[in-house]
This record gives C-alpha cells, sequence and structure tokens, in this order.
C-alpha cells in the first residue's frame, strides 16, 4: 500500500474506512524465550533490542490495551510550546 499526503486526506474524509491490515496476525507459540508484560515504550524497547542485538526471535509482548498506544503518546512527546522556547 502507498501513503501519501492525498491519501491521508480522502481517508479522513471518507472516515478512515478504506485502509487495508498491513500488519500480520501470527498465532501464539507454544513456548516462549521471553515475556514482555507491558507494551508502552520500555516493553517494546525491550522487546526490538532482544531481537535486534541479541537475535530473540520468540519474544512475546503482553498488553491490556493496545501495543504503544496509553502513555507512550502523552509521556514521551515535547510540547511544541517549551521545544521553541
Amino acid at each position: 500500500m502507498r501513503y501519501s499526503a492525498f491519501k491521508l486526506l480522502i481517508e479522513g474524509l471518507r472516515g478512515q474506512s478504506g485502509w487495508k491490515p498491513v500488519w500480520r496476525d501470527p498465532e501464539p507459540q507454544t513456548e516462549y524465550d521471553y515475556i514482555i508484560v507491558g507494551g508502552g515504550g520500555h516493553g517494546l524497547a525491550t522487546a526490538h533490542y532482544l531481537a535486534k542485538i541479541y537475535k530473540k526471535s520468540r519474544i512475546a509482548v503482553l498488553e491490556k490495551g493496545w501495543i504503544g498506544g496509553v502513555a507512550t503518546p502523552r509521556h514521551y512527546t515535547v510540547p511544541w510550546g517549551y521545544a521553541l522556547r
């Protein structure tokens, strides 16, 4: 799928109904090397470094809400008014 400013505008006006899923939905494995509880910024960073640096591939990230969506955008952004001072 290609993304553009025009596509974002059209989908915003259409109610975001034309997007296709771009993620996979794998079946759970029977065993994992690591289980990370909490899919916020720190949990996702831990999973990323386990996979990238330590070459671990059987990692589960458990989150009760959506992955990276609760406190991460609220706490890890810089307010523009503060950044421009």
